[in-house]
């Protein structure tokens, strides 16, 4: 069974995605923001990291560079919402953060976020 880590400050967001992908047959481990997110990694084997963007302690950007340190070859998918002022808060042209390997956009279906892990975890 695949393992995730669904990186999301928002706590029923967080939960309602894991459900969803718990139920879509994958194990999945939350962290509330970047910084728990790296203690997991540091415990957990992960084979999968959905991160959100905004975040408190430590946001998508950093994490995602810190992770890029110890895990370069693990696949990191961010989801984030209003893209415009997070691109512009970021300097970003896009929600193609660096080192991340893809992204999804919120508000999003499970479906669709089901078939982009399928497609990240099974190249």
């Amino acid at each position: 069974m695949k393992h995730i880590l669904l990186v999301e400050d928002e706590t029923l967001l967080r939960e309602g995605i894991e459900e969803a992908l718990e139920l879509s047959g994958f194990q999945v481990s939350g962290a509330a923001n970047g910084i728990e997110a790296l203690e997991s990694i540091q415990e957990t084997k992960f084979d999968l990291v959905i991160s959100d963007l905004v975040m408190p302690k430590m946001d998508g950007v950093d994490f995602v560079a810190k992770l890029r340190e110890t895990h370069p070859d693990l696949p990191v998918l961010i989801a984030s919402g209003s893209a415009g002022a997070v691109m512009a808060r970021f300097g970003l042209k896009s929600l193609d953060v660096p080192g991340a390997t893809a992204h999804i956009k919120k508000p999003f279906k499970v479906a669709d976020l089901v078939a982009l892990v399928n497609e990240l975890l099974n190249p």
